[in-house]
């Protein structure tokens, strides 16, 4: 049962549970040479390991995938950590190099049981229906990154920000990418990312972040977890 309580942007929620879903494909996949299958399994577990274990993620119909957090002001960070480990990879056709990338979409809302299996696929309810719904969409229009929370001023300011996160996200190098998965899923130090990395100094991290703009999105997620706890008075 989900309604609003008298302080007007906040939700209350009765044996429920607030969840976040991520639906999201590969984009360009036919054109990948790769297993990007078997990089979204390793993501998973690096996220069920550092952020949330009880994290699920389902791969269907080959290049789309589901996953489902039971941390929803976590759930930008995650679709972050996400974007981040995918663009890690790159692919080569012909004389082109390929970098991988996804298209996400991100539904928060109430769900009355946490699932206990990975069949994403065969479930419903109102994060699922946000999620899926948005991701259609998103293809229409050539957006990468939407979020929905169904309040509607939350999601107005979100929406008028996801396109600054997208054209940052849009530019990091696969070495980038590689740095920032590691300082995301892990909130690790330059040294210590460059340790993770083979031994690269930490000058070079240090060139890569920076050159990432990834300083720029931290204060907002910051926010969207404040603004996700508030909302759903979680």
């Amino acid at each position: 049962m989900l309604f609003r309580t008298l302080e007007g942007s906040k939700f209350s929620h009765m044996n429920s549970k607030i969840t976040a879903v991520i639906t999201g494909d590969i984009v360009g996949s036919t054109k990948i040479a790769g297993d990007y299958q078997e990089v979204l399994y390793q993501i998973d577990n690096d996220i069920k390991q550092h952020k949330d274990e009880s994290f699920i993620l389902d791969i269907y119909r080959g290049d789309s995938f589901q996953s489902i957090s039971n941390k929803p002001a976590k759930g930008l960070l995650i679709l972050l950590i996400l974007k981040a480990g995918i663009k890690r990879y790159s692919s080569k056709k012909g004389s082109k190099e390929m970098q991988w990338d996804a298209r996400m979409s991100l539904g928060i809302g109430s769900l009355e049981e946490y699932p206990e299996s990975n069949n994403l696929r065969e479930l419903s309810g109102d994060p699922f229906t946000k999620s899926g719904r948005n991701l259609d969409q998103m293809k229409e229009k050539g957006r990468l990154i939407q979020v929905s929370t169904g309040d509607e001023k939350l999601d107005d300011e979100i929406f008028s920000v996801t396109p600054l996160i997208e054209a940052v996200t849009n530019r990091w190098s696969t070495a980038q990418a590689d740095a920032i998965y590691q300082l995301l899923l892990k909130n690790l130090t330059q040294y210590e990312i460059g340790k993770e990395l083979g031994g690269k100094s930490q000058r070079a991290i240090g060139k890569r972040l920076e050159a990432s703009n990834v300083d720029s999105i931290k204060p907002y997620l910051f926010r969207f977890e404040k603004q996700i706890v508030w909302t759903f008075n979680i």
